[in-house]
């Protein structure tokens, strides 16, 4: 087609049919050797993807008859189909949505002006509209060749965009492929990221690297893996896009659109809220014998609720949403099966993110406590944690949702402050029969207190630490009223759910007293 007026068509229909031809000259069918690119890789098509996410027939398209910054904009109908990005509306599960989805069978999903004009538009209606933004990223950055010398980009706001988004709405990342640069930037500002196992994603990839330090790499080593284990940088990764979107789906449920709104509400399972008794023997009371907190986690959350981040990241810390009662809730519990469930630097920062999010979204939050304390020495200076240590307890002092403090066995030290302790005023704080609180294990008192001293006999170092034992029982925290109850542990389930009714029921108001100032500043 040219632009000459006198070839145009004469009437509406025909007019029409002409803008319909090229528009559908974008659409998968009429791309064939693009899609065929992407079978190739293993990979669905940025379309589908877009298809497969949202409900059915729910998907508004804008900017489909974007193309790479031309000249002539009526060229070739095929080239640089909507500019390597799909962007629009949907719904999931009902819930509006806004989605972008970048296009690696144009000019490698790179970001040019048209590009970046489209997701500007999706970032403004999600940033009004107060509705999650769903992104699906591979690329490797900024399209080069429209870049140079140019500096009036208004994709260039895509950071203080988001940034502005941040604890607004949700934002939602999904790595589909190799992602670099630019893409990488929008992964590290998402809430919540799934990557699929052949991803990969940094900061710059492999031929930059290259290029700029010599070293050789491969996609390989900025694989999930080193992501979702590693780094934590990551929430999930998953075997296949199929999963990946389901994942997106499923952490959807649990937030509410913006944070305006209450955490999603859903109806009641018809279950006895009483625990059975079995969970009388997945806790031992021997405090060093391990167990698997996961099994509890299952236990006191809604049948099937459970979705776990972060997984294999820090894994002597669980984190969770899940749901109690049908009211929406973040679990942070110790896992004795991994260090003991002793926190390190790793564990705190998977503890302050999802402190953030909950607090963000309005998740109350629900602590399992079983934790020995710190980890010390050395090496574990050498990871900065007495300032990482921190930073959970300074996003638990900004936090104002509701919290419930279940104390199942340890909760010594620092680390008793970390997972909810009394100074953050929790809407309930039990402990079970099992529970041990103290400022330091009895052993370890005695051995500060007296272990230098010649006078003490092995059988008094004994009695010192019976004595300090009886006073970490949580009859004594009981009976001078630091808690709220001793309970039995079948009951776990039934105090949190009446606790999250009255909350959900009532003006409570949570956390401390706040003064007017602007903002906190965050540990280093």
């Amino acid at each position: 087609m040219n632009n000459d007026i006198e070839e145009r068509p004469a009437t509406l229909a025909e007019e029409t049919e002409r803008y319909l031809v090229w528009k559908d000259a974008t659409l998968d069918h009429n791309r064939p050797a693009a899609v065929a690119a992407q079978r190739k890789r293993g990979a669905l098509t940025a379309r589908e993807r877009v298809t497969r996410f949202v409900d059915p027939d729910s998907f508004v398209e804008f900017g489909q008859l974007g193309r790479p910054d031309p000249e002539d904009p009526f060229g070739d109908e095929v080239l640089g189909a909507a500019d390597g990005i799909v962007i629009g509306t949907g719904r999931v599960d009902g819930r509006p949505v806004v989605v972008v989805s970048y296009d690696f069978t144009v000019s490698g999903g790179s970001m040019g002006r048209t590009n970046d004009e489209k997701f500007a538009r999706a970032r403004q209606i999600s940033l009004r509209s107060g509705v999650p933004l769903v992104m699906f990223v591979e690329g490797g950055g900024a399209r080069i060749t429209e870049r140079m010398g140019s500096t009036t980009i208004r994709g260039h706001e895509r950071f203080s965009d988001l940034g502005l988004m941040s604890g607004w709405a949700p934002i939602l990342c999904a790595v589909v492929g190799h992602t670099y640069a630019g893409h990488a930037n929008l992964v590290a500002l998402a809430d919540y990221v799934v990557m699929v196992k052949s991803a990969s994603l940094g900061l710059a990839g492999p031929r930059l690297v290259k290029a700029a330090t010599g070293e050789d790499v491969s996609t390989a080593d900025f694989g999930s893996e080193l992501h979702a284990k590693d780094l934590g940088s990551i929430d999930h990764e998953t075997d296949t896009e199929d999963d990946l979107i389901a994942h997106l789906r499923r952490y959807l449920s649990y937030l509410p659109s913006n944070c305006t709104q209450p955490a999603p509400r859903h109806p009641r399972q018809p279950t006895d809220d009483r625990l059975d008794d079995s969970v009388l023997s997945l806790v031992s009371a021997n405090q060093a014998r391990a167990y698997d907190m996961r099994r509890l986690v299952r236990k006191i959350l809604d049948e099937g609720s459970v979705f776990e981040l972060k997984p294999t990241f820090a894994p002597n810390l669980v984190t969770s949403f899940g749901r109690m009662g049908g009211h929406t809730v973040g679990v942070i519990a110790n896992n004795p099966m991994f260090k003991a469930g002793v926190l390190d630097g790793n564990a705190s920062d998977k503890m302050s993110r999802f402190i953030n999010i909950c607090d963000a979204f309005n998740i109350p939050l629900v602590w399992l406590v079983d934790v020995p304390g710190y980890i010390v020495g050395t090496a574990a200076e050498r990871t900065n944690l007495f300032r990482r240590s921190m930073r959970p307890l300074w996003e638990l002092s900004q936090s104002t949702v509701p919290i419930c403090t279940v104390v199942v066995r340890k909760a010594f030290g620092l680390a008793y402050h970390t997972m909810g302790g009394a100074e953050f005023h929790p809407a309930l704080m039990v402990c079970w029969p099992s529970a041990r609180v103290s400022p330091m294990g009895a052993e370890g008192a005695v051995n500060i207190l007296h272990g230098k001293d010649p006078t003490v006999t092995p059988e008094q170092r004994m009695e010192l630490v019976d004595h300090y034992k009886r006073l970490e029982e949580p009859a004594v925290a009981g009976a001078k009223f630091k808690i709220d109850d001793v309970i039995d542990p079948r009951d776990t389930r039934l105090a949190v759910i009446r606790t999250l009714d009255f909350i959900a029921d009532s003006r409570h108001e949570s956390g401390h007293w706040r003064p007017p100032k602007k903002r906190g500043i965050a540990p280093a």
